[in-house]
């Protein structure tokens, strides 16, 4: 295939479960694009077909730093053809198996600026829903006076690159494509429990995926796995999420954690309400990656710690959430604090403090009674002495 449209094909970069990418260059102004050439199930859909149309001309007025441009779309025979700038760099999936996972840090950043681009989609009228966000749709891209680039030291990542998110509104066509279907349409790893359901979706399925995407790029796996399918959706719908591994953890600032795990909450009302105030978070926490650090290093709490410091989740229906920073000054506030007995404790203190009274009471009876006789017994003698010399 050497030309599509009014595009001149250079090379095949990349091939999915969407379709296929290209190289291109627009014939007129030489301007170099990335073409995505849908799958042929899409053209053969009309209802995909409508469907393509109307989300490319959403996306094409969707204009965000974040977010990968929508150039153009069009049909060239018969495939329904997607162009959109051309981005050098890797994919965020691509940067975690070089590295494994990040640190906090980059993490934050990372899941901040993919915030952004959700709260300029999700404040579209009308609102755009990614449906499948996941760190293959998340672009890496080299600031310009960097000279990293797709070849860069695998040690070099996120912190100092630029985030593009991409394939917006994409599943949704998919799933207009396959009509006559039930299945949801996304990544297995990745789908909030509303999308498994196939319940009505809005921005926080889309923060759910996020929630995932910054557990894995923490702990370097999603929270979820299973070789069986229908596992993993059970799991996706149904398990608490399991605590972040203990690497993951140390020097890790509770409110991370803590958002992950608001962000990984099983009913949508139970999440933030929208991006911004997840976004309003990120930034805080992005304010502390650069503040100098103190001496006593924000962590996480532990399992343990937070099963002591907060009520059981069964009473309430909810997940307990990691409590706040154990520093000096909590400590010792802590210590200051007017401590509260419980039931048992405060009944066996007063049994306790019964006994040892109604001791203290018999004792001194009894030494009183000893005091007693002994003052008597010399009138007793001299009563008896008295007795034998009259009876003589």
């Amino acid at each position: 295939m050497d030309r599509i449209g009014e595009y001149e094909v250079r090379r095949l970069v990349g091939e999915g479960g969407m379709g296929k990418v290209y190289e291109a260059e627009e014939r007129l102004s030489g301007r170099r694009v990335a073409l995505k050439v849908m799958r042929a199930e899409l053209a053969r859909s009309e209802d995909a077909r409508r469907m393509f149309r109307s989300e490319m001309q959403i996306l094409a007025r969707l204009e965000h730093p974040h977010i990968v441009r929508s150039l153009a779309a069009f049909e060239a025979d018969g495939q329904l053809v997607l162009a959109l700038e051309y981005l050098g760099g890797r994919t965020l999936r691509d940067a975690l198996i070089a590295r494994g996972k990040l640190v906090w840090q980059e993490a934050v950043e990372i899941g901040a600026q993919i915030c952004e681009a959700l709260v300029a989609a999700h404040g579209c009228e009308p609102s755009v829903v990614h449906r499948d966000l996941k760190p293959e749709n998340v672009m890496l891209v080299p600031p310009a006076r960097s000279d990293t680039g797709p070849g860069a030291d695998a040690a070099s990542l996120a912190g100092t690159e630029e985030v593009k998110v991409m394939d917006f509104g994409i599943a949704k066509v998919l799933e207009a494509a396959r009509s006559t279907s039930t299945q949801s349409v996304g990544t297995l790893e990745y789908m909030s429990p509303e999308q498994i359901d196939a319940r009505p979706l809005d921005g926080r399925s889309d923060l759910y995926a996020l929630g995932l995407v910054m557990y894995e790029m923490l702990a370097g796996h999603v929270p979820f796995r299973s070789a069986s399918p229908r596992e993993l959706l059970n799991l996706q719908c149904t398990a608490e999420v399991p605590d972040l591994p203990e690497e993951a953890r140390s020097g890790l600032p509770a409110g991370v954690e803590e958002l992950i795990f608001d962000l990984l909450e099983k009913r949508p009302e139970d999440r933030p309400e929208d991006a911004r105030a997840v976004l309003d978070r990120l930034t805080a926490l992005r304010a502390n990656r650069r503040a100098p650090r103190r001496r006593s290093v924000e962590r996480a709490p532990t399992s343990a710690e937070r099963a002591d410091t907060r009520p059981d989740p069964r009473a309430s229906g909810t997940r307990p959430r990691p409590t706040g920073r154990l520093d000096t000054v909590a400590l010792l506030e802590q210590g200051a604090a007017p401590r509260e007995l419980s039931r048992g404790l405060s009944l066996a203190l007063v049994i306790g403090l019964s006994l040892t009274a109604g001791a203290a009471t018999y004792g001194a009876r009894m030494h009183q009674a000893r005091e007693a006789a002994h003052d008597a017994s010399p009138a007793a003698s001299t009563v008896t002495t008295a007795a034998s010399v009259s009876a003589r």
